[in-house]
């Protein structure tokens, strides 16, 4: 072998050397108690980092609702309007992120800019509607007529050989009918679609009752009819729950009721799944369904004045009361524990939560409170007003017979 084969050998060999990453040596147990040490101290600063950052987050959160909250408006501007075609008898009520218009010749659904989103037309001479979460319907009281729509336009058509006296729909779009049957009344029950369900509740003065009022669950699996009967010449009255899952081995699928005496409840509303009200003439009465097969009643708010009306939402119950020629308003928790109570101190048409707010209005005059009974609005309105529809804390749409507003309050 030739020196130069040699030298050329002993070079690769060095560099292979030099390219041989060295093992590090271990860490000797005061070197990893002090990298431990300083992770401990890293992970601390960021969650000091971040519990501040959280802090400050919540802070704004709360001084920006603590001087919003205090905010009172006193002039309402308009931003936008939209003119009716012809003097408009319309019907509002409030549907998904929008409302719904119906009349005698047919209903539409507008978004929240007052555009429509669908409408359809039919021929009715006593239109009434009803809504659930995404599912609502229409019917022609005291006929024989009645719709069930969703978000996306009606779904369903319902065509029967009695009377509609009365009707509820869930939040899947499960339609329930009391319908006229001459000396008794039935309740049918149709699918989203419009077709007849194999589920019937036949009542009659003399024995079950009459339904004064109804509501379906959510999940259209519960059922609370509000009922008066005859009991020795005397008219009584009860609360009476059915359920078509847990309750189908129980007779006519009732789960439980409770009898009220003369007290009569003319409305009775499904909150959620798990929670009923029933207004009466004098209380209204919660009802936990937290075991659907076992209602419980769990809380009475008693009336001392006339109740005016009532309203609702998942976390709340209003109850206005007519007091000596005036009304005052009552927000109750689920609990059934007074909140709030304020007096509107003019004659409304419409009391409804919008929003954020409770809001109270006739064709001209507008009130508008927030949960704490804090005055935030009180003012005229141009236009015959039909509904109040809040977009945020201040700004609203004003539907009236001359057409649509944005409203925006300053």
């Amino acid at each position: 072998m030739s020196k130069n084969q040699d030298v050329s050998r002993e070079i690769k060999k060095r560099e292979l050397r030099s390219r041989v990453v060295a093992e590090p040596p271990e860490p000797s147990e005061q070197e990893l108690e002090a990298m431990q040490t300083e992770v401990r101290r890293y992970r601390l600063r960021r969650l000091c980092i971040g519990a501040a950052v959280l802090g400050c987050a919540l802070l704004v959160f709360l001084l920006w609702n603590f001087f919003t909250s205090r905010i009172h408006y006193e002039t309402a501007e308009v931003v936008w309007e939209k003119e009716a075609a012809g003097e408009s008898t319309s019907q509002y009520v409030d549907f998904g992120s929008g409302v719904l218009q119906y009349g005698t010749d047919g209903i539409s659904y507008l978004d929240s800019s007052g555009e429509t989103v669908w409408n359809y037309g039919y021929s009715m001479r006593n239109p009434s509607v009803t809504v659930n979460g995404d599912y609502g319907a229409v019917a022609d009281l005291r006929s024989q007529t009645a719709y069930i729509f969703s978000l996306e336009g009606v779904q369903g058509t319902v065509q029967t050989n009695l009377s509609i006296l009365n009707f509820t729909v869930s939040a899947h779009g499960v339609l329930a009918l009391v319908l006229d049957d001459t000396d008794a009344n039935s309740i049918e029950f149709y699918d989203r679609t419009g077709i007849k369900l194999d589920i019937s509740v036949r009542t009659a003065l003399a024995g079950e009752g009459y339904p004064l009022d109804l509501s379906l669950s959510p999940t259209g699996t519960g059922l609370a009819v509000s009922i008066v009967y005859m009991d020795q010449g005397s008219l009584q009255s009860r609360v009476a729950f059915y359920n078509f899952d847990v309750g189908k081995n129980e007779a006519d699928r009732v789960v439980g009721y409770f009898r009220y005496g003369e007290s009569l409840f003319p409305e009775v509303r499904y909150l959620t799944d798990e929670l009923v009200c029933a207004f009466g003439d004098s209380q209204a009465v919660l009802y936990s369904l937290a075991d659907p097969a076992q209602p419980e009643q769990i809380a009475e708010i008693a009336c001392t004045g006339e109740v005016r009306s009532v309203m609702t939402t998942e976390d709340a119950i209003g109850i206005v009361e007519a007091e000596g020629g005036s009304y005052r308003v009552h927000l109750y928790n689920t609990s059934g524990e007074e909140i709030m109570s304020a007096e509107i101190p003019f004659p409304y048409s419409y009391g409804e939560f919008s929003g954020d707010y409770l809001v109270f209005y006739n064709d001209t005059e507008c009130l508008v409170l927030d949960w704490s009974g804090q005055e935030k609005f009180h003012g005229s309105l141009e236009g015959t007003t039909r509904k109040i529809y809040f977009l945020s804390r201040s700004r609203f749409l004003q539907f009236s017979n001359q057409g649509q507003k944005e409203i925006r309050l300053k």
